[in-house]
Parts: structure tokens; sequence; C-alpha cells
């Protein structure tokens, strides 16, 4: 490995440095459903939360066995499972992360404004910006988990109405394990791909 050679504050682990279990949690993530986006690897390295998940392998091939399962078999659609995680993002003012999921967003077709209301922390922009009468409750519910560690009851009571007990256990898990991928990124300060800008400084 070159001493060099860094994502943010960790050094660049590239395919060749790598023992048998960091092996495997990069062929995990690099041969599955995250696979395909084009900035997970970058200079021989992965980005996003991986590279220092690749310092703990074992608990980073939980943490990304995770995160496959609550974003590709979700019971939320995709615009709004982005919602959760961009509502995340933006209150940890986790640049990568909500550089990430915003193009993963539009990808699924959220609308530019709804991306710059959920970055405003607004829920009457975002009220504003979505077509989808049920986001401002889970936008509104994710923020109050967020900010204060618990979904207050009466919130609560509205997004168990809205989409069911199961489904709500799933968004506060949802919320729980971006938490996670922001505290990551944001503590060793994992850049954005050159060229993007900051959206929170």
């Amino acid at each position: 490995m070159t001493a060099d050679k860094r994502v943010g504050h960790l050094p660049a682990l590239v395919e060749e440095d790598l023992n048998d279990a960091q092996t495997e949690l990069w062929n995990d993530i690099t041969k599955g459903p995250r696979g395909a986006a084009p900035w997970m690897v970058q200079n021989g390295s992965l980005t996003g939360p991986f590279n220092a998940w690749l310092q703990i392998p074992q608990i980073g091939r939980a943490f990304a066995a995770a995160g496959e399962h609550l974003r590709f078999t979700s019971s939320l659609d995709a615009v709004t499972r982005e919602l959760v995680i961009l509502t995340v993002g933006a209150h940890w003012r986790s640049e990568f992360e909500f550089w990430a999921h915003a193009g993963i967003a539009r990808d699924a077709g959220m609308k530019e404004s709804l991306i710059s209301a959920i970055e405003s922390g607004s829920v009457d922009a975002v009220r504003s910006a979505s077509d989808d009468g049920g986001h401002p409750v889970i936008f509104s519910a994710v923020q109050a988990l967020v900010e204060q560690g618990v979904i207050p009851p009466t919130q609560l009571s509205e997004l168990t109405e809205l989409v069911g007990d199961a489904t709500a256990v799933e968004i506060v898990a949802l919320a729980g394990y971006y938490t996670v991928v922001s505290f990551t990124l944001n503590t060793f300060a994992v850049p954005l791909p050159d060229g993007e800008q900051l959206r929170f400084s």
C-alpha cells in the first residue's frame, strides 16, 4: 500500500493489499447490487463508507449486508426510501451521503425540487414539492427521530396509520443504518468525487 494514498483520514486499501476477510467484503460490495454504482471504486479503492469498513471486515460485512437488505428488498418505493435516506444525510450534514443518494433519488424519479426541500429541512417545503401526501408525514417522523432519538407518539401514530407497523420499523432501521453511514463518512472525511460541489459547508 502506498503510504500517502488515503481516502479521507484513512489509508486507501486496494485489492492487492487485502487479507481474506477484506477480500470477501470487497467482493460482496463490488459484485453485489451496489457494484453497478460508477462511483463505487475510485483510484483503485472503495469509496463511500466501504474503505472504512474494510478496516473491520467482519463488522463491515454485517453493515454492508444490512444496507443491502434495506436498500434492495425494501417495502418502500424507491423515492420514499431515498427520502428517508436524504433526510438523515441532511440532518447529519453528510456531504457524501447526500450527494450519492441525491443521484440515486434522481434516477428513481425524485424531482430536484423535492431533493432541495429535503436539504432545507423544512416540512412545508417538502409538502409543497412532493406529489405524494405521505412524504411530509415520513419526512417529519424521520426528522424527529434523528433530532430527538425518538418519533413522538402522535407522529408515530400518523406514520403507522400511513405505512403500517412493519414498515414503520423498517423506516427506523433505515434511518439508523444511514446514521451509521453518515457518522463513518463524516468522521473519516470521505471526499466527494472531483468536481462535485459541497452542499453543507
